[in-house]
């Protein structure tokens, strides 16, 4: 998937319009890329000393699980409906979920 099929519109205006930090926004679309705690935290500018503990943080907070939970959830449906495992007006099997 490309960066820009990673986030919705709908998710890229909750994220300008949330109450979250720079870094928080930018933790959120690099976990959506890569969806290692420690790995999104640096890329999205913590440092490496506390990268692991900001990203277990990050993903206890209610909002931005939510946010990443939703991202993912879309991201798994695209990647099915390109597989065929459902057409463009299915739910995802639970399995999926």
């Amino acid at each position: 998937m490309r960066d820009y099929e990673l986030i919705t519109s709908e998710i890229a205006e909750e994220l300008e319009a949330g109450s979250f930090t720079v870094k928080q926004r930018s933790f959120i679309k690099e976990y959506l890329k890569c969806p290692k705690g420690s790995e999104a935290a640096r890329r999205a500018g913590y440092s490496i000393k506390c990268a692991h503990q900001q990203a277990y943080e990050n993903l206890r907070k209610p909002k931005i699980k939510e946010i990443i939970d939703r991202g993912l959830a879309t991201q798994t449906r695209a990647v099915c409906i390109k597989a065929g495992i459902i057409g463009p007006d299915e739910d995802l099997p639970e399995i999926y979920s």
